[in-house]
């Protein structure tokens, strides 16, 4: 029995120095505030800009709203074409891979015949044609007038005969069918001699300018396939033309 008391008097003197050594500790600790406790975890939270990036994460804490953002709280640029313009920003979000593209992420069409550069096989075509699918010229109206009635060509007519034959001469694989068209105004058959007769006159014009008779044919056409209402003055002379088919 003696030495049991003595056991158990030797715990309870180990616990209390244990007790009172863990005292002595939490004497040093400062006390924290709830309000100090409840702003740092605030803080942790805080979303500035609300992109759903934390402030102590946010790389960019001044992302506009409904912006879409990376992990890192900067703007998602999301490009599905691969074009250097952004999904948002893309006016022709198809571009072919590696396509030079303008700030609107289309591909570069310098001669603006609606055939990108990548593809036109005819790049310097200019605005008075309709191009194919590989931008190469196809047809033309030629801005040609006439005398009222007749098929005597009006002087101011002669600088787009002249641009024209122009062409001809640096595309010499080209053929040219020239259609005359008239109104509807006047019987058929007075509307298609005259038809023919200006597009004719039309076709010496051009071979005065030294394109070979070969590559051209006239065609009168009349009243047929008005571009226009023949319901009114405007109308009539738009429908008052010459066209060409281009053939190589």
């Amino acid at each position: 029995m003696k030495h049991l008391a003595l056991v158990v008097f030797s715990i309870i003197t180990l616990q209390l120095n244990v007790l009172a050594d863990n005292q002595n500790s939490f004497a040093y600790i400062q006390p924290v505030s709830i309000e100090t406790t409840v702003g740092r975890f605030h803080e942790a939270f805080k979303d500035t800009d609300q992109d759903g990036i934390v402030d102590i994460k946010d790389k960019c804490s001044n992302t506009l709203p409904s912006t879409q953002v990376d992990l890192l709280g900067c703007k998602l640029i999301i490009d599905d074409d691969k074009d250097g313009v952004s999904n948002r920003n893309d006016k022709c979000p198809n571009s072919q891979a590696h396509a030079v593209v303008d700030t609107y992420g289309c591909e570069s069409d310098d001669d603006k015949d609606g055939i990108v550069n990548a593809i036109d096989e005819c790049p310097n075509t200019t605005k008075d044609f309709i191009v194919d699918k590989i931008g190469c010229p196809q047809t033309t109206v030629l801005q040609v007038e006439f005398q009222s009635a007749k098929y005597i060509i009006l002087p101011k007519s002669y600088e787009a005969l002249k641009k024209f034959a122009d062409f001809l001469h640096a595309n010499p694989s080209y053929q040219a069918i020239i259609y005359g068209y008239t109104d509807n105004l006047g019987d058929n058959s007075t509307n298609k001699k005259l038809s023919k007769e200006r597009a004719k006159a039309v076709m010496n014009a051009l071979i005065q300018d030294g394109v070979k008779l070969t590559r051209l044919t006239a065609l009168g056409m009349g009243s047929n396939n008005p571009i226009a209402d023949n319901n009114t003055n405007e109308g009539r002379a738009k429908n008052r033309r010459i066209e060409v088919d281009l053939l190589q």
